[in-house]
């Protein structure tokens, strides 16, 4: 076993937890909706990105500054074809696909895709307060808002 694999994949996972629990980041606004399958979507959303059927808004928040706003999604379903949604429905969207961190054991996954000069990701993990659904959260770029 290669120790500096390893220190790499435990940094990766790190990132990707760091993702997952972030709260609001400093200097941002932060929008919350209830969680019910006709909520709004939000601010700026980019109707490219796809999202899965049953996916419902939990929260978002967009910057002060700058131009990466974020959205977190509850979505029913299983890890893998969730995994497996992502990685087909993001190039059919026209986005390509960028590195990609999945964790099956602990259900973490984490891919960036790109369009143009815009860079988004998707991060899914188990729901902190549903462990039937899952957390998608999703950063994006606003469609006119490229830096």
């Amino acid at each position: 076993m290669n120790p500096c694999r390893e220190n790499v994949k435990i940094s990766m996972l790190a990132i990707v937890a760091a993702l997952v629990i972030v709260s609001p980041l400093p200097g941002r606004t932060t929008c919350s909706w209830a969680a019910t399958s006709g909520s709004s979507m939000p601010p700026d959303w980019d109707a490219r990105i796809p999202l899965p059927k049953g996916a419902t808004l939990v929260s978002s928040t967009q910057p002060n500054k700058g131009v990466v706003y974020s959205a977190e999604f509850t979505a029913p379903g299983d890890y893998k074809s969730l995994v497996d949604f992502y990685e087909t429905e993001i190039p059919k969207a026209g986005f390509t696909l960028g590195p990609k961190v999945a964790v099956p054991a602990r259900k973490v996954y984490n891919r960036s895709f790109s369009k143009e000069k815009v860079l988004d990701s998707v991060v899914i993990a188990p729901s902190p307060s549903d462990p039937s659904k899952f957390s998608i959260r999703i950063t994006y770029t606003p469609l006119g808002k490229k830096s």
